[in-house]
């Protein structure tokens, strides 16, 4: 993470000092600067969940925004000012999503960071982009968080839903699994878009098939009847297309009916938090952005979760936490770039960083595009209640082992 952090800050820091000091040009441009930058720290608002359900999933990433603001600022800022971070809790309510925004918006709010989905995430979004404010989502999946549906200021650290699930769905197929049973889970758009991807994906493959599906839901509390269809498919492995606490229940009842049947999934199961609730959970594998176990391919990406835990006094709860430290990278160098927090100058901005690489990955947006399309996949594996690390995906094909 330190070459990460030293690309991004040195960029920063060079901006200051030429705002600060130097010849008659440079002063022209310090003022310049300055004069669409007032005095005062600049704030991004964070309307995320800070209780109910999806605070397990914005937890790491406002943390790991807190870590990128330290670091900026520790090197003197964007352009001479401190970044500032202001909370809101939307309480895992979409409903709150808007009144969140706009109380963080008469906060002085020049940035949006909105929860990690975007059904929850959206309406924080809109409510900023309707103030000409640019949004983001740390790690919202879902193809609609992008131009067409919530307009050129709102983007997604994250990477697209299809584009994680067409890496499992070959990994699952590397394995030798020929035979695909799904679960959706209909109640987010990231997971339909999930199984949509997998299905497309797996059934693509030579000798492979879908055979079969069954609906579950949140609210579920038996899942007999879909345990039972799925003893009778023939199927070699299940795709799990849900999140938690909905997606721990099932894979409960699932093995403790006696069906071992390998079980894969998307990052939305990322962390070992709810493993207590599955005791010795094996045969089960998802992609990720990283591993946060300390056995990640990747050395910043080790560096980063040891800071995480010494800096909060626990281990991140998901890797999610890298996209809350990117979304601030990416933030912060479009400021530098464009020497505003004019939402529209931003969002240009952002658009022309090309392949940018964060600690998240290499991250790239364009005028129609603000979503990752592609990065590469980190595959888990839980074995015994043990999580670690067994490939990395790219592109529907595998460019490393273990």
């Amino acid at each position: 993470m330190r070459r990460t952090v030293l690309l991004l800050t040195a960029g920063i820091l060079g901006a200051t000092m030429a705002a600060g000091c130097g010849g008659h040009d440079d002063d022209s441009g310090a003022s310049s600067a300055k004069a669409k930058l007032p005095d005062g720290p600049i704030v991004i608002g964070m309307a995320v969940a800070r209780s109910g359900f999806a605070a397990a999933y914005d937890l790491g990433p406002s943390r790991g925004a807190e870590l990128a603001v330290a670091d900026i600022n520790a090197r003197g800022g964007v352009l001479g000012h401190r970044l500032e971070l202001k909370y809101g809790d939307t309480k895992s309510d979409r409903a709150l999503g808007t009144t969140v925004g706009i109380d963080l918006l008469s906060r002085g709010a020049k940035a949006m960071f909105v929860t990690c989905d975007f059904d929850l995430g959206s309406p924080a979004a809109i409510a900023a982009t309707g103030k000409k404010i640019v949004a983001v989502s740390p790690c919202a999946g879902s193809s609609q968080f992008d131009v067409p549906t919530l307009g050129p200021l709102a983007y997604s650290m994250g990477t697209k839903s299809a584009a994680g699930a067409t890496n499992v769905a070959r990994f699952a197929y590397d394995k030798g699994y020929r035979k695909a049973y799904l679960w959706r889970d209909p109640s987010i758009t990231h997971t339909k878009e999930t199984c949509a991807a997998f299905e497309s994906t797996f059934g693509a493959q030579p000798q492979a098939e879908v055979v079969g599906s069954d609906t579950i839901q949140q609210k579920d509390t038996s899942f007999a009847g879909q345990i039972a269809r799925l003893r009778a498919s023939g199927a070699d492995v299940l795709e799990l297309c849900s999140y938690n606490p909905g997606a721990g229940t099932a894979l409960r009842q699932l093995r403790a009916a006696g069906v071992d049947i390998p079980v894969v999934s998307n990052m939305s199961m990322d962390g070992d938090y709810w493993l207590k609730g599955v005791p010795d959970l094996k045969n089960f594998y998802y992609d990720a952005f990283a591993s946060l176990y300390g056995d990640d391919p990747r050395a910043d990406v080790n560096d980063f979760f040891a800071r995480y835990k010494a800096k909060f006094g626990e281990r991140a709860v998901t890797s999610y936490a890298l996209t809350g430290y990117a979304t601030v990278q990416v933030i912060a160098k479009a400021i530098e770039t464009a020497q505003t927090t004019s939402g529209p100058a931003l969002a240009k901005a952002i658009d022309g960083l090309g392949s940018y690489e964060t600690i998240a990955g290499p991250t790239g947006y364009g005028a129609k595009q603000h979503i990752v399309t592609e990065r590469p996949s980190t595959i888990l594996s839980v074995e015994g209640g043990r999580t670690s690390v067994v490939a990395t995906y790219a592109g529907g094909r595998k460019i490393k082992e273990g």
